[in-house]
């Protein structure tokens, strides 16, 4: 039986992924800042399945988490990693706490990078493998109102992108999910309030656990939201977009 690790695991898509993946007979390893959250969900989840359930509180945004995660880890072979984990804020970049960016930078994109760096490397020795990165409809377009959530997920579309390539003959698999507006506590956390509609996380978690375990490079959920990264992107003019996107997420 195999282990898969699911970072910001205690609610959300990430919560949905672990009920899917642990009814699915994956061993599960769930990391989220908050323990008293994760130990509710390991506690449901044991309830219900006969899987292993084990949990990691830990904040990924600090410098070296995923490295000590990893240490933590050795003695675990981890066969699918699942990087969920991410936050947004809405605002003005030239006025809002610096800190708070660099924070939201280092979890959206320098914990993600640094996870795939070290479990991937595991992976690699095995030859076995998969690597889910959730990233979002936004990294197809900028934002100005959520200049760096908008940039962080571009990064991971793009990182994605490129290591499936070079992972092609490895036999381990990256694979990049694109949720649109979400029906999670993302969105109020952000402060993005004028999102008040959205898929369901289950949804979208189905969605990415059938692509990654079908080795696709990505994926995006929600016709509408197909109809606007491939056709919106290609034919609307860079401004426009960005005027558009700017009136449409207006604090």
């Amino acid at each position: 039986m195999d282990t898969a690790l699911i970072t910001g695991a205690s609610s959300g898509i990430g919560l949905e992924f672990a009920k899917l993946m642990a009814q699915k007979g994956h061993n599960l390893v769930l990391v989220a800042r908050d323990e008293v959250q994760l130990k509710k969900v390991q506690k449901e989840l044991t309830e219900s399945t006969d899987v292993e359930i084990r949990i990691m509180p830990k904040d990924l945004s600090k410098p070296n988490a995923a490295q000590e995660l990893h240490t933590a880890l050795k003695d675990h072979r981890i066969d699918i990693l699942v990087n969920n984990a991410g936050v947004g804020l809405l605002g003005d970049f030239f006025h809002d706490d610096l800190q708070t960016n660099q924070t939201m930078a280092n979890l959206n994109m320098i914990a993600l990078m640094d996870m795939t760096h070290y479990f991937g490397n595991d992976m690699i020795r095995r030859k076995k493998g998969k690597i889910l990165n959730v990233g979002s409809i936004v990294s197809f377009f900028p934002g100005p109102h959520q200049p760096v959530y908008y940039a962080s997920k571009a990064f991971v579309r793009s990182l994605t992108r490129a290591l499936a390539y070079n992972l092609r003959s490895s036999g381990v698999t990256a694979t990049a999910l694109h949720p649109g507006t979400t029906k999670t506590n993302f969105f109020k956390n952000a402060k993005a309030s004028f999102f008040t509609q959205g898929a369901s996380p289950a949804d979208v978690a189905a969605l990415g656990y059938k692509a990654m375990m079908a080795g696709k490079i990505e994926v995006t959920h929600g016709f509408a939201n197909k109809l606007l990264t491939n056709i919106f992107v290609r034919i609307v003019p860079y401004r426009i977009q960005t005027a558009i996107v700017a009136r449409a997420s207006k604090v």
